[in-house]
Parts: structure tokens; C-alpha cells; sequence
């Protein structure tokens, strides 16, 4: 009997797409991809959007239901051929496709134009919207009273049809975990820093205030190699790597005794996720799903404000060890795998489509 198939569609091989791809193969599925990487040059644009009916027009017809993570130009013909096609469409929502942020210069819905024209046309067709927290379909106001950030799917968008869900993605707490020495004065922040505005979105210079105010602190910043700007002059405290695998991450998370997360937008971070299952102690913005994911297990701050509160909780930290794992647990308990797995049952056990 040969496997049923489901379609992937992704621009960019993130981890959340590598793990969904591992986990509905291990369901028994055989899943089947499209990735169009984002590209402004006309020609590989065009070239990227005749690849997807190509391929699409094969592989749709075959597979029980199509999933698109995020919402973009790269959904829009594998989600048009799953409507002739009469397929299941479920569209995944991460961050960027539900934010306008002028300030940030960053957001789907920041600019009336043929991208965000298409990404409304996207979320009309689908079955359903897989949103990885509750605030990128409902708004969040910390974001908006802090930044100006307009967020939440159902502000942009009224009456809109296809069920919202909340699906958050999930965390393999036997592979990530605590080994070897902990520095009990180390703090660290991952983020794919490729520009000033993801360097700012994701609020490194705040973590680098923040080591300017620590200098006794090891601070570590990972998947930057070098400074963004040739004028930047970084602390002494600080030490900066490239993109890491995921066992070099691991061995660096649990190094370090803290994890800061600072970002302006963020629909559920997965670094800070991995991180507290390696009982890290979060520090953390109160934006988005930040403050959900840390709950009581670290230190929940406005990124407007003074660093002082953070620095008070850090220097005041009475048990590090047992706060650390309670991190570690409250990941386990609320970001299981087998919660995202069944939230892929339940879509695949159904037989019901809507063109």
C-alpha cells in the first residue's frame, strides 16, 4: 500500500519547516515540497512562479492536503491548484505575514500593494489559518501602545471565513537538554541577523546595552559573525558566532545561564523554546508569545523601558538551578511535539474539502 502524500510548500528551510517535514514523515505520510526562495530579480521571480505550476500541477493532485508556511507570493499558485483540485489548503502563520510595523519597516500588510493584494487573496482560499500564537490573529497591544506595530490577521481582515486556529510549533525535549558546565554569569541570544532591521526587530541592541551595563557578564550572541556596521564597536564582554547546527547550539545553551529574547516582533520564538528545555533562564520583551512561553519560569520586561528590572532580576537570582528547570518544564509540558502532531491528525482524518 503506498503512502498517502502532503504537500509542503516553504520559501525558506527554517527549522519549524525541517521538524514539520521530519514529523509528518514519521505520521507515515509521504510529504512532498516546493520551496521558492524569495528573490527581487524579475527573472528568478517569474522562473520561481512557473516552477510552482509545474510541479504543483503534478504533485497537488496527489496529495491529501497542501500546507504552506507563511503567507507569500510562494503559496499563492500551490493554493490556487489545491482549489481546482478540491485539496485540503492549510495556511501557517509565523510572524511577518500578519504585522504592519512603519517604525520596523517590516509586516505583509505595511505596504496597500500586488504582495499584500495576493497574501489577502491567500487567506480567503484557505481552509484553514494555523496562527503559532493567539496575538497574530487577534492583535497584540503591548506592540502597538510600544512601537505603533499593527498585528492580528482579523484587524487587516473582517469576516474572514477560514478557521483560525492556534497551533503553537513544538519541542524534542529528549534531544534538547542540559550537558556540561553551566557559567553562572552567561547570557545569550540567538537570532539569523542578516540586516539592520532584523538586527533591530530582534532587539540586539538592547542585549548590547545590556552588556554594556554587565560588564563582569559573558554575553554571546549567535548566527551574526561580525557587527552589522563597520561603525559599531561591540563590549568587550561580547563574543559573536555564525550560524550554528543544532548540537553546537545545544552545547551553547546549556552554557549559558540565561537566554534574552528582546525582540519587537515575534509570533513564538523558537530559539528561546530550545533554550529553556536546555534550562536557560528567559529574560524577555512582553510582546507577542514572549510572555506566554516564559509564564513564571524567568523575567518578562517593556523594551521601552530602562534595563533596570532586568538587571535587579539577574543579580538578585537566589536559585538559579531550580528556576532553570521549571523552565525546562513548562516547554515540555506546553510545546510538545505530540500536541503539533495531533493538530496534523486532525486535519488529515478528515475527508471534508472546500474548493
Amino acid at each position: 500500500m503506498s503512502q498517502k502524500k502532503v504537500m509542503l510548500v516553504y520559501s525558506l528551510k527554517n527549522t519549524f519547516v525541517l521538524k514539520d517535514i521530519a514529523l509528518l514523515d514519521q505520521m507515515g505520510y509521504n510529504v512532498v515540497t516546493i520551496q521558492s526562495a524569495p528573490n527581487r530579480d524579475l527573472f528568478r521571480f517569474t522562473w520561481n512562479r512557473i516552477k510552482e505550476f509545474i510541479q504543483g500541477f503534478f504533485l497537488v493532485a496527489k496529495s491529501e492536503v497542501v500546507f504552506s508556511w507563511f503567507n507569500d507570493y510562494h503559496s499563492v499558485v500551490p493554493f490556487f491548484l489545491a482549489k481546482c483540485f478540491n485539496k485540503k489548503r492549510i495556511l501557517i502563520v509565523g510572524g511577518y505575514d500578519a504585522i504592519s510595523s512603519p517604525k520596523l519597516d517590516y509586516g505583509i500588510f505595511l505596504k496597500n500593494n500586488f504582495r499584500q493584494f495576493l497574501a489577502r487573496w491567500n487567506y480567503a482560499n484557505a481552509n484553514e489559518i494555523w496562527v503559532v500564537h493567539k496575538s497574530l490573529a487577534q492583535g497584540c497591544p503591548n506592540a502597538k501602545q510600544q512601537d505603533g506595530t499593527l498585528s492580528g490577521i482579523q484587524n487587516f481582515i473582517q469576516c474572514l471565513k477560514p478557521l483560525i486556529r492556534e497551533v503553537p510549533t513544538a519541542y524534542d525535549d529528549r534531544f534538547w537538554k542540559k550537558n556540561g558546565d553551566r557559567n553562572k554569569k552567561g547570557i545569550i541570544t540567538v537570532a539569523n541577523i542578516s540586516d539592520q532591521r532584523t538586527f533591530r526587530r530582534k532587539g540586539i541592541p538592547l542585549f548590547l546595552k545590556l552588556a554594556e551595563e554587565l560588564p563582569d557578564y559573558q554575553f554571546t550572541i549567535c548566527g551574526i559573525q561580525n557587527p552589522i556596521s563597520n561603525k559599531q564597536i561591540l563590549p568587550k564582554n561580547i563574543t559573536l558566532y555564525g550560524k550554528l547546527n543544532r548540537d553546537a547550539l545545544k552545547i551553547q545553551y546549556g552554557y549559558h545561564q540565561f537566554y534574552f529574547q528582546a525582540s519587537h516582533i515575534e509570533g513564538l520564538p523558537n530559539v528561546l523554546c530550545e533554550a529553556m528545555l536546555c534550562e536557560c533562564i528567559p529574560l524577555g520583551t512582553n510582546v507577542f508569545g514572549i510572555p506566554d512561553v516564559i509564564g513564571d519560569t524567568g523575567h518578562i520586561f517593556n523594551a521601552s523601558d530602562s534595563l533596570k528590572t532586568v538587571i535587579s532580576f539577574i543579580r538578585s537570582l537566589g536559585n538559579p538551578q531550580k528556576l532553570g528547570e521549571k523552565a525546562r518544564q513548562r516547554i515540555a509540558k506546553h510545546y510538545s511535539i505530540s500536541k503539533r502532531e495531533m493538530a496534523f491528525k486532525e486535519v488529515l482524518s478528515t475527508n471534508a474539502h472546500e474548493k
